[in-house]
């Protein structure tokens, strides 16, 4: 008797917690990875950790025949500042900062390198309004880096998508 009144116990409050979790609004529950195509842009959020927050990014990464990583370019919302980062292969000239130019018009100062790592070489930039307006409205940005050779190396991204894929950047909470 005792034990059929515990099962009950255990049924009821394992209901009562069923329902407690089926009956709260989608935001608390936990977030789910997010992966949305704008073109040649992607926005993409991770499930966060347990209690964490989800932190998105835009990007558009550029691979070799083999499938392999060559370059890419992110977007990150900070403090309600657009961030950009930019991630090119290993054996670039460190020295020799890279430039970044929209549709052959407006550019950025050289871009100082962050830092290396195995996977290559990453920059950032705290990207103006005016700046921004050029990647919304552009077709091409140019990356230009230096070959240990001292040769310039232009890397091109497809700027299709990337105003749409930022506007829903902006739109995510957080």
């Amino acid at each position: 008797m005792v034990l059929g009144s515990a099962t009950r116990y255990m049924r009821a409050a394992l209901g009562a917690v069923l329902f407690a979790a089926c009956a709260l609004p989608a935001a608390a529950q936990s977030a789910q990875e997010v992966r949305q195509d704008y073109k040649n842009w992607q926005l993409y959020c991770p499930a966060p950790p347990a209690g964490g927050k989800q932190d998105c990014e835009i990007h558009q990464l550029l691979k070799n025949k083999e499938g392999k990583l060559v370059a890419g370019m992110y977007g990150t919302r900070r403090s309600g500042n657009t961030l950009l980062m930019v991630r090119v292969p290993l054996g670039v000239l460190l020295n020799k900062k890279m430039t970044l130019q929209i549709d052959n018009g407006i550019g950025t100062d050289a871009i100082t390198f962050l830092r290396c790592d195995v996977n290559g070489c990453i920059a950032q930039i705290l990207a103006s309004d005016a700046f921004l307006n050029s990647l919304r409205g552009g077709k091409s940005a140019k990356l230009t880096v230096f070959a240990d050779t001292n040769r310039p190396i232009p890397i091109e991204f497809n700027l299709e998508g990337f105003a749409d894929a930022e506007k829903a950047l902006a739109a995510r909470p957080g």
